[in-house]
């Protein structure tokens, strides 16, 4: 009886597993197919893409706050920007190709 038990065990975790990574497949073609259509990437790639420019920006010892290549704004580099009224009817730059 004990190795019936353990059978249908191990059956029902390989089951499991194979809904789990059904999930993920139709994650991944959702994801990439929403991807392709609006140009825009999906979440866990930019998340993906932040930590791997943290984890190369980081060095041992380094000032926090700035990322390596950067150093911090002086106050005398700040410029105030022009104010212009933003009219309904001006033309509009055609929308942004993906590459």
């Amino acid at each position: 009886m004990n190795w019936i038990l353990r059978i249908v065990m191990g059956l029902l975790g390989l089951a499991f597993l194979a809904g789990l990574l059904v999930a993920l497949g139709l994650y991944m073609v959702f994801a990439t197919i929403r991807w392709l259509l609006t140009g825009r990437k999906p979440q866990v790639v930019m998340v993906w893409q932040q930590f791997s420019a943290l984890r190369k920006g980081a060095r041992w010892g380094g000032q926090r706050g700035f990322e390596a290549g950067f150093e911090a704004q002086r106050q005398d580099d700040i410029v105030d920007v022009e104010v212009r009224e933003v009219v309904d009817d001006a033309p509009r730059l055609p929308p942004h190709q993906p590459r």
